[in-house]
């Protein structure tokens, strides 16, 4: 099943490193503006908007 991991840009070198304690390889989370917390919801679903063809992308594209 084609998954994908959401993660603000700091958490990214730890989404990394976690990848390559479990062998990984390649593995690519999507990383989001930081924060999410205490921004409005009209905030969130603008940048939610922008990410809906990165997530396809992601998910569809086999790697």
């Amino acid at each position: 099943m084609p998954t994908i991991v959401l993660c603000t840009d700091p958490f990214l070198n730890s989404a990394h490193r976690h990848a390559s304690v479990f062998g990984r390889r390649g593995f690519q989370p999507l990383g989001i503006p930081h924060p999410l917390g205490g921004i409005t919801p009209e905030a969130v679903s603008e940048r939610a908007a922008g990410l809906n063809q990165h997530i396809i992308d992601a998910l569809t594209s086999g790697e």
